[in-house]
């Protein structure tokens, strides 16, 4: 049967039927005249050579309702950047389309500032997301913002419209929306969700107790999606990290910022199918490649959202003690997705799953450590965007000349 459960705290928008696409177009269209939506993608020049991102622009060119999109981009020199704006000028004709070279002098030099002068520029998704809302809030966006993933390679626009629709609908309240959705291809992906942070957020709450935090973070069916949309208004005022944490910062800012009835999550209705990480580590403190240097990140932020307030003396111990509920809340969810790949026919790689969760488990530890040295701050945490322009009064035409336009 169709799922209807609604958590006490978030509302949850599911996926029971299919809409037909021209009248939510069409909807979609004229709602957003007085309030025009702007599509931000934080992208890495990789994904310009994989088929991904050709498939998700040919999408978007066909959705009347964007009206303009901003690509923030890093990982890429002059010659690629050319190579870029020729991929966008190709598949999105009829859109307003600017690039933010992350890479570029004019964007580094806007990084560079804001990061001070005793802290280096960390490139990173969330950087990527960061200078896109400074650009669009310095240009006078006044409408929505929705951002996604660039990698995803069964894309469908009805993504787009799910994510939208909550926030135009002149019936609904809402000023956020966070999409949700499962990860299966053949087998269940989505480690990090799975067997990190869903029984990581449980070890904090037999540590911490039901804060409200932790109840908040608990009702996202999905916490690291990178599937969202916000007015400008609202996600400007946001405090984001420049990497891997953006997640779980983000939703840590809504709560903070805006009632529950506010903000929702919106079932996507399909399976994602995005490129899969590999699972490497390595001894380095903190220095993890693939999944666990994600992995490391997201559980530093998280912790150091849940433990801010607590007395740093005993943050340590704290984290010490949900490290060791991790443990066993983390063999108990291992089960669990087990015996979900098991009754839904899936291939099913125990040991793999066991050396995910002994990967995160080290970084676990490692963290821990670190943070008994250097207390939990989440490096590279940035001014919320509304912020750094009214502090930096040359920043909001810094960017705009920084924009290029395809």
């Amino acid at each position: 049967m169709a799922d209807f459960f609604q958590h006490a705290q978030i509302p949850t928008l599911h996926h029971l039927a299919e809409p037909d696409p021209a009248s939510v177009q069409a909807d979609l269209l004229k709602w957003s005249a007085d309030r025009p939506i702007a599509l931000l993608l934080p992208a890495l020049f990789a994904e310009c050579e994989r088929p991904a991102l050709p498939h998700i622009l040919d999408e978007v060119s066909q959705a009347s309702y964007v009206r303009e999109i901003v690509v923030s981009m890093n990982g890429m020199d002059a010659e690629q950047l050319q190579l870029a704006k020729t991929l966008f000028r190709d598949r999105l004709p009829d859109k307003i389309v600017h690039i933010l070279w992350n890479d570029g002098p004019e964007m580094d030099a806007i990084h560079q500032h804001i990061s001070g002068p005793e802290n280096l520029h960390r490139p990173g998704k969330g950087a990527n997301i960061w200078a896109g809302l400074l650009y669009l809030k310095a240009k006078g966006h006044r409408g929505i913002v929705v951002s996604h993933d660039t990698d995803i390679m069964n894309y469908s626009r009805s993504m787009l419209a799910k994510l939208c629709y909550p926030l135009l609908h002149p019936s609904m309240p809402y000023k956020f929306s966070k999409g949700y959705y499962s990860r299966v291809s053949g087998r269940l992906y989505g480690r990090v969700t799975r067997l990190l942070i869903f029984p990581l957020i449980e070890a904090f709450r037999q540590v911490l107790g039901e804060t409200p935090l932790l109840q908040h973070l608990a009702a996202f069916r999905y916490p690291l999606s990178g599937e969202f949309a916000g007015n400008i208004d609202t996600i400007a005022d946001f405090h984001l990290p420049s990497g891997w944490g953006l997640e779980i910062a983000t939703l840590c800012e809504t709560h903070r910022k805006l009632p529950n009835r506010e903000q929702c999550q919106v079932d996507l209705g399909f399976h994602f199918e995005h490129r899969h990480r590999t699972l490497e580590h390595g001894p380095t403190p903190l220095r993890e490649q693939g999944l666990v240097t994600a992995a490391a990140e997201v559980a530093r932020c998280l912790a150091f959202h849940l433990l801010r307030d607590a007395d740093p003396r005993g943050s340590e111990g704290l984290l010490r003690l949900a490290l060791e509920r991790y443990r066993a809340t983390a063999a108990e969810w291992l089960e669990r997705y087990e015996h979900v790949a098991l009754i839904n026919g899936l291939e099913h790689d125990r040991i793999e799953e066991e050396t995910a969760v002994a990967a995160f488990t080290e970084a676990l530890e490692i963290l821990a450590r670190a943070s008994a040295i250097g207390g939990l701050k989440t490096e590279g945490t940035r001014p919320p965007p509304a912020s750094a322009l009214i502090d930096n009064p040359t920043m909001g035409k810094a960017i705009l000349d920084a924009a290029i336009s395809v």
